[in-house]
């Protein structure tokens, strides 16, 4: 026994130092939170030992002196320079060095905290108590338009915020942002956090329950859909969400995942199809130039936009009643009580009570009833007393026969081509000029079945081929739509992204068509539809005097922003932007109003009831290629303002056909 105690009193005594080493580093890898507190507790049981050793030995007369002492010599050792006698010193210097240990180390792990808070905040980790704000998942260039419109509509809000959550450093994402977006002039605050949109704990840190909205970005890798659903998934079955429902607008690439994505959504989430909304904006504006304008005018904050609004003082009215109330807004259909909605409806129809009006106004506090309900207006039969306008004829809408081509291919081409047979008659053609194999296997395979009105013809060539261009003798064709092409690695031979060498061959596409068109000025008998990528090459592209630009993300974005600040918008641009239901149209003026006539917009609008559309604006063909008047176009006019219309000028109405 003699010769085992020595040998487990050693293992006994390594065995508590291992214990000791293994308690501190806990305590030390823990962080200012739990090191403090330790030290503050050793530091009062030094004061408390110190302090009695101090009482003891008589250097002290009472025992809250010998505290005072202590606590003292523990943080400043220039307090025992006057110490005197060995044993005093040598306590006085005990408590010194134990103070300037605690005090070091106190330092230190102070600084070690304030290091890890600021890099935990420019990881951007850190909660988000906000309410009422708009969150944005994702990351795409799409963002910036988004950010900016979204600034617009909180012009009038309080303290309005967005936050942006992507798996990116938030320092970058925040200097990004800065130079993309003019903040001087608004009063939007932008919060950016890092984080991965399709992890709840993540979501979590942006108060998810609180958002007024919830926008997600498709992301750009190779199965964006499914990383959009998961976010969806994420958000609407966190266990923290509370029973409110959400709004989320989430972007889709492929209609084929529609359904499922719907699946997790349910009715919290508007899904936008990016390819079929441009593809149904290029092929109506195509047929009608100065349409994508128009849209782009509607689906912006910057200018007239789209309301709803509860009016009682409308209940039990007419339609063509109340059409003449708002002198500076335009009433263009009615949300009824089921939340079913009708583009100008019928001008018998009667406002219910729970009805809202769709209204077109520059702001929501602006839709204000601005004349008398008993104020006489002038009869139709009146206006024609006066020559005011002529009598309509029977039918304004008429199909006809025609001949279309689109110049180039992407994802939207076959959408496009289904678009366009929803217009054109029995018998129409539609000419492709590509040489890529995957189109040719989906024009061979897909389209030629499932074009009803009209006969396809593929042309192989390049678009920014001048010999490719005239073999087709564009003079034959009614609209001529030119696509950003799919620009692959092997093909962008340009040191540039696909985006931009798909607009410089565009670009490249227009200086030829123009040429063309200015050698024979006379024969131009076709319209031209230009898609870009990049709003900024639209300032380039104008020098071609092209009818209509399509700037993809640009317009896109617009139409998200719009649908985030409320989701029933999806059910107007739904009937606008296909060939069911009102639709615009850029009528002759001349079928309204005699020419060189001043008149105001309400006799105008007036003229409009009895060819049984909707008037709610007008182009004017002088300015249609100046961008600063907005190419000649004017929506929701001052139905008091008196307008001269020449030959040419357009009135822009609502129509089902």
């Amino acid at each position: 026994m003699k010769l085992i105690n020595p040998i487990l009193s050693r293992h006994h005594v390594a065995h508590i130092r291992a214990w000791l080493k293994y308690k501190s580093d806990n305590i030390f890898a823990a962080g200012p939170l739990v090191i403090i507190p330790t030290l503050a507790l050793v530091s009062v049981c030094l004061i408390l030992l110190f302090s009695s050793l101090y009482l003891w030995s008589g250097e002290a007369n009472t025992y809250s002196q010998s505290l005072w002492e202590t606590f003292m010599r523990t943080l400043d050792p220039g307090s025992a320079a006057e110490d005197t006698g060995g044993f005093h010193r040598f306590i006085s210097a005990a408590v010194t060095m134990c103070g300037i240990f605690i005090i070091s180390t106190l330092i230190g792990a102070l600084t070690t905290g304030m290091e890890g808070k600021l890099a935990e905040l420019r990881k951007g980790r850190t909660q988000v108590i906000e309410t009422n704000h708009t969150i944005i998942l994702g990351w795409s260039a799409k963002i910036f338009d988004i950010i900016n419109e979204l600034i617009i509509a909180n012009e009038n809000q309080s303290n309005p915020s967005i936050v942006v959550l992507a798996s990116k450093d938030r320092i970058e994402m925040q200097e990004i942002i800065s130079q993309k977006i003019d903040r001087k002039h608004h009063n939007t605050r932008i919060i950016c956090r890092n984080g991965d949109p399709m992890c709840i704990h993540d979501l979590n840190i942006l108060s998810p329950n609180q958002a007024r909205s919830i926008i997600v970005l498709a992301p750009t890798n190779d199965n964006p859909d499914v990383s959009v659903i998961k976010t969806i998934l994420a958000i609407t079955n966190n266990p923290q969400r509370t029973k409110s429902k959400f709004h989320i607008v989430a972007e889709i690439r492929q209609r084929s995942n529609i359904e499922v994505a719907r699946i997790a959504g349910a009715d919290e989430v508007v899904f936008v199809h990016a390819d079929e909304i441009i593809a149904r904006i290029i092929a109506q504006s195509g047929r009608q130039s100065g349409l994508s304008t128009i849209l782009s005018m509607l689906l912006s904050f910057n200018y007239s936009e789209i309301y709803f609004k509860t009016e009682p003082l409308l209940v039990g009215k007419a339609f063509r009643d109340i059409l003449f109330l708002y002198r500076t807004s335009t009433i263009i259909g009615i949300m009824f009580a089921d939340e079913t909605i009708k583009i100008c409806p019928s001008p018998d129809t009667i406002i219910q009570e729970n009805d809202q009006i769709i209204v077109i106004a520059e702001d929501d506090d602006a839709i204000l009833i601005q004349r008398n309900s008993s104020l006489p207006h002038p009869s139709i039969s009146a206006l024609v007393e006066q020559n005011v306008f002529i009598e309509p004829f029977d039918s304004i809408k008429q199909t006809t026969i025609e001949k279309n081509i689109i110049l180039g291919w992407n994802s939207k081409a076959p959408l496009i081509a289904k678009q366009l047979d929803n217009y054109v008659s029995a018998g129409s053609e539609l000419h492709i000029l590509t040489n890529l194999d995957k189109a040719t296997k989906i024009i061979s395979e897909q389209l030629v079945n499932e074009l009803q009105q009209q006969k396809i013809y593929l042309h192989s060539g390049e678009t920014t081929s001048r010999t490719d261009l005239e073999k087709l003798n564009l003079y034959n064709y009614h609209d001529v739509i030119l696509l950003a092409n799919d620009i692959n690695n092997e093909r962008n031979q340009l040191d540039m992204p696909s985006s931009e060498a798909a607009d410089a061959e565009c670009l490249i596409c227009l200086l030829h068509l123009r040429n063309i068109i200015d050698k024979n000025p006379r024969q131009k008998t076709f319209s031209i539809v230009t898609e870009m990528f990049d709003i900024r090459n639209r300032e380039l592209a104008e020098i071609t005097r092209a009818d209509d630009f399509i700037v993809s993300p640009n317009i896109l974005s617009k139409y998200i922003a719009q649908i985030s600040e409320n989701k029933n918008l999806t059910k107007v641009f739904d009937v606008l932007l296909t060939a069911e239901g009102a639709e615009i149209y850029l009528r002759p003026a001349c079928l309204f109003t005699k020419l060189g006539v001043p008149v105001s917009f309400s006799r105008i609008l007036q003229a409009s009831i009895k060819q049984q559309t909707l008037a709610i604006g007008y182009r004017q063909t002088k300015y249609s290629q100046d961008p600063n008047k907005f190419y000649g176009i004017v929506l929701n006019p001052d139905k008091d303002i008196s307008i001269i219309f020449r030959q040419e000028d357009k009135i822009i109405v609502l129509a089902e056909e």
